[in-house]
């Protein structure tokens, strides 16, 4: 019984996305991005040391970072501990303005089993953490390239 819940509980993370009003997310810019590290900084005192990894999108596999990244995802609306991700609004963040993203894309694909993959995972911060690097893994251009403008 127990396993089946896990696996609805999986299924709720993925059709959760579908649920939210879509086109209500506004895409986040560089200057957005560097509001939200302030904040994300000090919410989980991060040392200037890891700032500056931070700052050069490198992101040791450390409890503080962990929450650091789950409280960017936060800040951008990517993602809350009860919903696990929202994958749709992933996509048009890396999308960027103006384009249509289709749930049938690859990169929707890509985020997708990202989010899957990591969600059953202990704790928040490490859920958010894990999945992020899979997102940046496969797609690290499109997200710098989403926030470099």
């Amino acid at each position: 019984m127990k396993v089946l819940i896990v696996l609805l509980l999986g299924l709720a993370f993925v059709l959760a996305d579908h649920h939210h009003h879509h086109h209500d997310y506004v895409v986040k810019t560089h200057e957005d991005l560097t509001n939200y590290r302030t904040q994300c900084v000090e919410k989980v005192h991060a040392s200037e040391e890891l700032v500056e990894k931070y700052k050069k999108w490198q992101y040791p596999d450390d409890a503080v970072t962990h929450c650091y990244l789950e409280c960017i995802f936060q800040k951008f609306g990517f993602y809350d501990t009860e919903h696990g991700f929202d994958v749709h609004k992933i996509h048009i963040q890396l999308a960027g303005p103006g384009v249509e993203v289709h749930e049938s894309d690859e990169v929707h694909q890509k985020i997708a089993h990202c989010a899957e993959s990591h969600s059953k995972e202990g704790d928040s911060c490490s859920k958010a953490y894990h999945a992020g690097m899979c997102f940046m893994n496969s797609n690290l251009q499109l997200v710098q390239h989403s926030v470099k403008v």
